[in-house]
């Protein structure tokens, strides 16, 4: 197997076009095309549908492509370990994080990482907009919610618990006896650095319910809108990381506490899926992994 042409195939494909994998790559698009089509006649089956138009992966490409990647990881991976034996990490690391997050959660992460590689230096931008990584010359960035950017690469490092919280009166004192199905008629405060989401999914031992959201507020910052729910304009789902320290002061109220919020939000660390990463970079992406891995750090 030519390992050279299945990564030609997987550029072709992360990029969706023969002329932006030539432009990543460093080689003619006629190159790419020929790569891809040996590949394609040693295999004997189509791997691309290609139009004028359109790129699409046949069902073989698709299968193919996955194994592909898999290939390029454990490749990539043992680059990575010898590499580490020649190369101090050192230099700026350009990261990008929510405000939330970043203000509750990383200084101690960065305590840690610092004193474990004190060549490196930090320039960590706090926003709570989804800037380009590339554009504003970010080395990693860090991503709360489903990854749907397929630029990036993901690496998840730890689940984001979710918690559905209210202040104590919103309910009229009657919030330990309200039922899911009820939050229906009542106003939701959508985090908008989440996924927007129509409804919200509980599992507990009553079986599944899913209940629809109405909203009339919506802001992309998680401490505003937990301002907001004590303040009483609505109930809000919201990542234990930003609600725990009002819940257990009795700011504000967990609801349900006995249900768990189904949710595919995680916490990631991610980078661009074209860059090779400097050793800077992969030190962190190991290092981030590892401290947010002890749900500990997080809960803090």
């Amino acid at each position: 197997m030519n390992l050279n042409e299945m990564a030609v195939f997987a550029s072709v494909v992360q990029h969706e076009s023969f002329t932006a994998a030539a432009q990543a790559l460093g080689i003619s698009k006629s190159a790419v095309s020929k790569q891809v089509s040996r590949l394609e006649d040693r295999l004997g089956i189509r791997l691309l549908n290609r139009t004028t138009r359109r790129l699409s992966l046949t069902e073989a490409g698709r299968l193919f492509f996955e194994k592909c990647q898999a290939v390029m990881d454990v490749a990539e991976q043992a680059e990575y370990a010898v590499s580490r034996l020649s190369a101090t990490p050192r230099g700026l690391l350009k990261i990008n994080a929510p405000m939330s997050f970043g203000i509750k959660c990383m200084a101690p992460m960065l305590a840690g990482f610092r004193k474990d590689y004190p060549e490196i230096e930090i320039d960590l931008v706090l926003n709570d907009q989804m800037v380009d990584l590339v554009e504003d010359g970010f080395d990693v960035g860090i991503r709360i919610g489903r990854m749907m950017d397929s630029r990036l690469v993901a690496k998840k490092i730890s689940d984001c618990g979710m918690s559905i919280i209210a202040a104590p009166s919103y309910f009229e004192k009657r919030y330990r006896s309200v039922i899911p199905s009820e939050l229906t008629g009542y106003n939701f405060l959508h985090y908008s650095n989440l996924n927007r989401i129509t409804d919200l999914k509980l599992t507990g031992e009553q079986g599944t319910v899913r209940v629809s959201l109405k909203s009339n507020l919506s802001a992309n910052n998680g401490d505003f809108i937990l301002s907001a729910v004590e303040e009483g304009i609505g109930f809000a789902c919201m990542p234990d990381f930003i609600s725990r320290e009002a819940i257990n002061q009795k700011r504000v109220v967990k609801l349900f506490p006995d249900w768990e919020v189904d949710t595919d939000n995680a916490i990631y660390v991610v980078y661009p899926i074209n860059r090779n990463l400097s050793p800077k970079a992969r030190v962190f992406i190991d290092f981030i992994a590892n401290f947010y891995g002890n749900k500990s750090n997080l809960n803090r």
